[in-house]
């Protein structure tokens, strides 16, 4: 079970104005765009190896500078809510989870796979060449997993990007 962050980690609140925010709103917001991003309705940029890609997603109501920003770090590379089925601790975003999870009610949490943003040209060439044993070991973690669910469309393309990396090849999105 997450447990508050602040908490865990013995300090006072990381952001000071954490309580300011409108986290029903923010949680509202990421599901929009994680939902967006599950039905393919996405543009991307060609030239860019990382594939940021732009959605659409009206809101209740205008988010503030900071909300924005809560809601963009979730999908960015750099700051994404991250964690691999196969790792135990978030790697990133636990403030952010912590302060959302009670309000997404049964819509899906979205969250990145971490290893998965290795797979790039860029980052594989810095890897060497022995970069997709690193993913073939995640498929065979991925598979002792009882409760992953490949039903799921994003689970599932999870699934099939790993499995591609772990064969050399750098996943698309798709």
């Amino acid at each position: 079970m997450l447990e508050d962050p602040d908490q865990e980690d013995h300090r006072e609140p990381r952001w000071s104005d954490t309580f300011e925010q409108r986290w029903g709103l923010i949680a509202y917001a990421v599901a929009l765009v994680g939902d967006e991003l599950a039905a393919g309705r996405w543009t991307i940029d060609e030239d860019d190896d990382t594939y940021y890609g732009m959605v659409t997603a009206p809101v209740l109501e205008p988010l503030t500078r900071t909300e924005r920003h809560i809601v963009t770090s979730w999908f960015s590379a750099a700051e994404a809510v991250c964690v691999d089925p196969w790792f135990e601790p978030i790697t990133n975003g636990r403030h952010r989870l912590w302060n959302t999870l009670t309000h997404f009610g049964d819509r899906l949490v979205p969250v990145a796979g971490d290893a998965l943003g290795y797979a790039t040209p860029t980052n594989t060439e810095v890897l060497g060449e022995a970069w997709p044993e690193l993913y073939r070991a995640h498929v065979d973690e991925l598979a002792a997993i009882e409760w992953f669910d490949l039903h799921d469309p994003m689970n599932s393309r999870f699934a099939h990007a790993i499995g591609q990396a772990s064969r050399g090849e750098h996943p698309a999105p798709r």
